[in-house]
């Protein structure tokens, strides 16, 4: 099978949560219902493959035997996602274009999986046959080695209820915003089979647990409430028209608080493994509920965080971190231009012209698997670290910038005070670096208008930009690369990877030649990745222009227009793997005036732009006072 080198990543996810038994008779007298319930639905969807490969000359019987194996697959979507995650990704259910494997370096997965049998069977083209049975045969034999494998595994409890609220999040940035299912798109159905499953493993729970007291109270709310949700989507199951945002706030965020108080009511425990998302808590889609630290590296020395963070406060500012002791980090991210500078490219050092790409914001910033347009460093850490060391840059070194700031007796007491617990609680390139990053933490925009919307504020958001949304992540598919509700593209729920995208972006605003940077390709060399850049937050967009990695458009309606006429293809660009639809979204002006309505909804910057009052001195340094904060240029 041409992905077995990925199987032995089956249990990359759960890893200590699960426990294997040897004795398989012992497994089957032990056996809870839920794992049950996993394995009847998998030889169902085995069963509708092997059918629809034997009647597949038949179209309308092979049509049908495709959907059913769908439904089947979405009534156990929340286990095999959090289980088996790379069969997910790169076998079952992936994207409809190559996708770099993050797991082993320089290994492209091509479309496969459901989704390529739905291209070859729905896109309007000439039917592959020869393609088409590969893929089912690739299909039956992965979910026959998942079925073989799940015969052996025992999870806990609490896990399936936390894989329940992983599916909530799976629901709202991916299933409702055209992931999968692009050519049909049944998408509103087979979200209304995900709650299904979930009524039966309420069901389950029930069983086991019985419905005494208070937990009558909480299955019967639970119950009710998925009801209530599978009643909104049948009532309008328009992909294009579903109304994304109100069942979101109204309906997931529910079922979510159910989850919770079922959880906590159970007396059951919380998963300790790091994770992206801190499940114990009300609200699925807020600032509370992520979890920043996991997208960090996992330090010894938490005990001082907000000195950490205040020291690197002064450091971004401080002009002495590069070589002319002229340029700071807020150069070229201005917190009164939401952390980017407002330039088309960013200037040099040395005011030597200008740098080749357009600076980013730094606002939640730390959201992501990877930094950089080119995704070339993955840690904010390393990020820094580059910055100083560019010669286009900072044009410095870190071992020279420790040297200066030891020359600072003020500078020398502040990291004392921030690094008491380490070994070097001196002025050290790791306490550089680890300040920043704390300080780069704290610049999160998670309360826009349209998250308090999404917190119940139902006069937050007009009727335009609710309708803005809904296209967005509906029949414009931009949320389908901006993953709701970071809109950036770290992939939810799990947030272990960021993902990059092919678009064909002009040299100019004028759109008339494709731009030669090489993006990601200038990392890995690996061809199907030319000229593909990682997918950048759109929260705060309407201060973040212009825009682009090149930034050529000037405002968010030409940025729009781009992808209405198709990307670099629609331009008749060569554009080799483009992962932008080729054709015109066919948005109409009002249309896309109601998208940007809703871009400018993300906006929030408040507390944000606080600048510090002077810089540290420098006793026996006097030149060194002469310096800016935020540099001279």
């Amino acid at each position: 099978m041409k992905f077995s080198i990925l199987f032995c990543l089956l249990l990359l996810t759960v890893g200590a949560l699960m426990s294997i038994r040897e004795n398989s008779d012992a497994v089957v007298e032990q056996k809870f219902a839920f794992n049950n319930y996993v394995l009847s639905e998998l030889e169902l969807v085995i069963d509708e493959l092997k059918d629809f490969h034997a009647e597949r000359a038949d179209s309308s019987k092979s049509t049908a035997h495709y959907f059913k194996a769908r439904i089947h697959y979405k009534h156990i979507e929340f286990f095999v996602e959090h289980v088996s995650p790379v069969q997910a990704k790169y076998q079952i259910n992936g994207a409809l274009v190559p996708k770099f494997s993050e797991y082993e370096e320089g290994f492209i997965v091509d479309p496969c999986g459901f989704q390529r049998v739905e291209e070859i069977l729905f896109s309007g083209e000439e039917i592959d046959s020869v393609g088409l049975e590969n893929e089912l045969l690739d299909l039956i034999t992965v979910f026959q080695e998942l079925k073989n494998a799940y015969l052996s595994i025992s999870l806990s409890d609490y896990l399936y209820l936390e894989m329940l609220q992983l599916q909530l999040v799976r629901i709202a940035a991916m299933n409702l915003n055209g992931y999968d299912a692009t050519f049909t798109k049944t998408n509103i159905q087979e979200v209304d089979e995900n709650l299904k499953s979930m009524l039966e493993m309420i069901k389950l729970f029930r069983l086991k647990f019985g419905t005494k007291g208070e937990l009558k109270k909480k299955f019967q709310a639970l119950n009710k409430d998925i009801q209530n949700a599978q009643k909104f989507l049948r009532k309008n199951p328009n992909f294009d028209t579903f109304n994304r945002l109100d069942f979101i706030t109204f309906h997931v965020e529910t079922i979510n608080r159910d989850l919770v108080l079922l959880h906590r009511t159970l007396g059951l425990p919380w998963s300790e493994h790091k994770q992206a998302l801190h499940l114990n808590s009300d609200r699925l889609f807020s600032n509370e509920t992520l979890n920043p630290q996991f997208f960090s590296i996992y330090y010894s020395d938490e005990s001082n965080l907000e000195k950490q963070a205040a020291l690197g406060k002064l450091l971004f500012y401080d002009p002495i971190l590069s070589a002319n002791n002229e340029r700071a980090c807020s150069s070229c991210h201005q917190p009164d231009k939401a952390f980017t500078d407002g330039l088309r490219t960013s200037q040099a050092f040395n005011q030597d012209g200008f740098v080749e790409r357009n600076a980013p914001t730094l606002i939640d910033a730390v959201y992501q698997k990877a930094f950089f347009y080119d995704g070339k460093a993955y840690q904010l850490e390393q990020q820094i670290r580059d910055v100083v060391h560019n010669e286009r840059e900072m044009g410095s070194k870190l071992s020279d910038v420790v040297l200066k700031l030891r020359k600072s007796d003020e500078y020398k007491a502040l990291f004392r005070a921030a690094f008491t617990v380490q070994k070097d609680a001196g002025i050290s390139e790791y306490a550089i670096q680890k300040a920043i990053t704390e300080y780069e933490k704290t610049l999160i925009s998670m309360n826009s208008r349209f998250d308090r919307y999404l917190g119940g504020e139902r006069n937050s958001l007009n009727q335009r930009e609710i309708n803005g949304y809904n296209l967005f992540a509906g029949k414009a598919l931009c949320g389908s690369c901006h993953f709701f509700p970071l809109f950036n593209g770290t992939v939810p729920p799990y947030f272990m990877d960021s993902e990059y995208e092919i678009l064909g972006v002009p040299a100019t605003g004028e759109n008339k030649s494709l731009d030669l940077d090489k993006g990601r390709y200038e990392v890995t060399k690996v061809q199907k990745q030319m000229y593909a850049f990682k997918t950048p937050s759109i929260r705060n967009c309407e201060l973040t222009g212009p825009y682009m990695h090149n930034g050529i458009y000037t405002d968010l309606k030409q940025v729009l227009q781009f992808y209405q006429k198709g990307g670099g293809e629609g331009f008749k660009y060569p554009v080799p793997n483009q992962t932008l639809p080729f054709d015109s979204l066919e948005l109409s002006d009002r249309e896309q005036e109601d998208i940007i309505l809703f871009l400018k909804a993300l906006t929030d910057t408040s507390g944000l732009a606080q600048k510090p009052f002077k810089l540290p001195s420098f006793e026996s340094s006097p030149n060194l006072n002469a310096r800016v904060w935020g540099g001279k240029y």
